[in-house]
C-alpha cells in the first residue's frame, strides 16, 4: 500500500514538472452560426464538419500567430431563423476571443445578424445563395485531399458544396487571423476584418 502511494505521488510530481503553471497555450476563436436542428440541420452539420476540419488542421500545423495561439471553434445553433441568428450573433459578439464568424445560411438570417456583427467590429462572412442551393457534389470539384479528410471526420459522409465553401472560407479567416497577429502581436477584431476585406475573393 505504501509503495502504491509513493508511486502515485511520483506520477503527480512528473505531471507537474511536465506541465508547469502558465504553460497552457492561449487560444483565439472562430465562430460558426448554423442550423444544427430542424429542417436545415444537414446543411449546418455539413458546414460544421468542414470548419472543424480547417481548425483541426491549423492547430496540427502549430496554430496561428507564429504558433503562439491555438484556435477553438465556437459553433452555435441558429436554426436558420432570423431571430435565433441575432441571438447567436450577440453571444458571439460578447466573447472577445471570437475574431471572425461564418453564418447567414439564408438571406433572412444573414441580413438579421450582419448589423450585430458590424456594430461589434466582428468579421462576418455569409455564403452566396448559389453555394447553399448548389447540387453538384463537392467531391467532383474539390481537392481530393480535402474530400478524404472530410470523409474521415464525418464518418464517411461526402462533402457537398456548402462544405467546400465553408472549408475554404474558414481557411481564409484563419489566414487573416494569422497575418493580423503576426503584424500586431495580439489578436484584434479590427485587424482581422481589415485583412479579410483586403483578401476578399471578389477583390
Amino acid at each position: 500500500m505504501l509503495g502504491r502511494i509513493w508511486l502515485l505521488a511520483l506520477c503527480g510530481l512528473l505531471l507537474v514538472a511536465c506541465c508547469p503553471p502558465g504553460s497552457v497555450q492561449p487560444t483565439v476563436k472562430l465562430g460558426l452560426s448554423a442550423p444544427f436542428e430542424g429542417r436545415y440541420r444537414d446543411l449546418g452539420h455539413e458546414a460544421l464538419y468542414a470548419v472543424r476540419l480547417a481548425v483541426r488542421q491549423r492547430n496540427e500545423a502549430g496554430g496561428v500567430g507564429g504558433g503562439r495561439h491555438l484556435v477553438e471553434l465556437v459553433a452555435l445553433n441558429d436554426l436558420n431563423e432570423a431571430a435565433e441568428a441575432i441571438e447567436q450573433a450577440r453571444k458571439m459578439a460578447v466573447d472577445p476571443d471570437v475574431l471572425a464568424v461564418l453564418g447567414g445560411w439564408s438571406p433572412a438570417t444573414a441580413e438579421a445578424a450582419a448589423p450585430v456583427y458590424r456594430q461589434q467590429g466582428l468579421a462576418f462572412v455569409a455564403p452566396p445563395l448559389e453555394v447553399v442551393h448548389a447540387t453538384t457534389p463537392a467531391g467532383e470539384v474539390a481537392d481530393p485531399a480535402f474530400v478524404e479528410a472530410y470523409r474521415a471526420l464525418s464518418g464517411g459522409v461526402d462533402p457537398g458544396p456548402v462544405a467546400a465553401w465553408a472549408y475554404a472560407e474558414a481557411q481564409r479567416m484563419l489566414d487573416a487571423v494569422d497575418a493580423a497577429m503576426l503584424e500586431e502581436g495580439e489578436p484584434s477584431r479590427e485587424a482581422v476584418r481589415s485583412r479579410l476585406a483586403q483578401d476578399a475573393p471578389d477583390g
